[in-house]
């Protein structure tokens, strides 16, 4: 599972391994309003709110967040289905929902992703060019937030730093191949 917060690069680095691991990829409900680059199915399942609290209420999700005033969460069965098949699974979810990943399912491996610096960071969420400067402003106040939690917490695995896109893909692939061997 990949862990950490916005502009550290979890969403490139997943498309990386997903080829390089043939894992499993879960793809997230959301409330949030779809955005290019967007594809239903791919990226997001994008919902209704109501629909959200409908499949929270049936007990449909792995795990849960809100984040900046939108919910997100895994489908349980599409990951069970994988695990139950002995597939790998990856996740690419916040904090929050990967502390009740780790709660549940104690023996899965989470990996958190950590920015090289906070200017790095900063510079990273400005780049994409899809954020205003209020929702940048809060997004790096809230990714300051959770690596400190992170670095605090021992839930994680695995910190990987991506200040090299590839070297930090290669750590990640080295980490699941080791977690694979060990289950062998």
């Amino acid at each position: 599972m990949l862990v950490g917060p916005s502009g550290v690069g979890k969403s490139t680095i997943s498309r990386r391994l997903t080829g390089q691991l043939s894992l499993s990829y879960t793809v997230s409900a959301t409330t949030r309003p779809k955005k290019p680059g967007d594809e239903t199915g791919k990226t997001y399942d994008h919902v209704s709110r109501d629909e959200f609290f409908r499949r929270l209420d049936r007990d449909e999700f792995l795990e849960y967040a809100q984040v900046y005033g939108k919910y997100y969460g895994t489908p349980k069965h599409p990951a069970l289905d994988q695990l139950a098949e002995r597939r790998d699974v990856l996740l690419e979810i916040d904090v929050q929902g990967a502390l009740q990943v780790r709660y549940q399912y104690p023996q899965a491996l989470l990996i958190f992703i950590l920015p090289p610096d906070e200017p790095t960071l900063l510079r990273r969420l400005t780049d994409r060019g899809r954020d205003s400067a209020p929702d940048i402003a809060q997004r790096f106040r809230a990714a300051t937030r959770e690596i400190h939690m992170a670095k605090g917490s021992r839930a994680f695995d695995h910190m990987v730093v991506n200040d090299n896109l590839d070297r930090a893909v290669e750590e990640i692939v080295g980490i699941v191949r080791q977690k694979r061997s060990s289950r062998a």
